[in-house]
């Protein structure tokens, strides 16, 4: 894909904390900033291979805003492979691994943003109807000590757009696993690289509820 040139398929790789099946164009790369509670900084980069893969790393630090002993995590890999499109398909079929989460790490889970682990995400998306997709899928966060009320999870939810600037993302997450989430984002298309936008994290839980600042920056090699 030319740089500039538009996307044939979906690129939106994530909704707010889950995973879609569809990865970022051949070429393709993001960086992506979240600033959450506590002064915490997520960065993450990844790359598009071949419509069919994609590879990322992150960087985690808490405190880096605000007070306290700032603490960074050693930097975490995500891969992801999409098996069928959309196509040559009826859906959308990926398989990934994302050690990538955010704030404390502890007994190999971060929290509040744990990591996704092994995953296997199904998409659709409705082009009759304009911008509107489903997704769903599961997930393990991790196999040593398996624990399933903690480490095997569920997720579902919806993209879509009122207007091509202006996204929207609503999902559930960790549906069978203690503590699912109920997340959704809003993202604005400033410019054709630029997106900027608000993460809403626990809306179903007034004690955990948080809002987080995302920031992303899409281009091509």
């Amino acid at each position: 894909m030319a740089k500039g040139e538009a996307a044939s398929q979906p690129t939106n790789y994530e909704m707010v904390e889950a995973p879609t099946a569809y990865t970022l164009p051949h070429g393709g790369y993001d960086l992506v900033t979240r600033i959450y509670e506590n002064g915490g900084l997520f960065l993450r980069a990844n790359v598009g291979f071949e419509d069919f893969f994609m590879f990322g790393f992150s960087a985690n630090a808490t405190n880096v805003i605000g007070q306290g002993t700032i603490q960074v995590q050693t930097p975490r890999l995500a891969l992801k492979f999409k098996l069928l499109d959309q196509k040559s398909s009826a859906v959308a079929l990926a398989v990934g691994w994302d050690d990538r989460g955010y704030g404390s790490l502890v007994d190999g889970r971060f929290y509040p943003g744990t990591q996704k682990g092994f995953y296997t995400a199904v998409s659709h998306e409705f082009s009759d109807v304009g911008y509107l997709q489903l997704h769903a899928g599961v997930n393990v966060v991790k196999f040593d000590s398996f624990d399933s009320s903690q480490d095997l999870g569920a997720f579902l939810g919806t993209s879509f757009a009122v207007a091509q600037p202006l996204m929207f993302n609503f999902e559930l997450d960790k549906v069978i696993s203690t503590g699912w989430q109920f997340n959704a984002n809003i993202l604005f298309n400033i410019d054709n690289p630029l997106r900027v936008g608000f993460d809403f994290r626990d809306i179903n839980n007034g004690d955990l509820f948080s809002r987080i600042v995302r920031i992303q920056y899409l281009g091509y090699f």
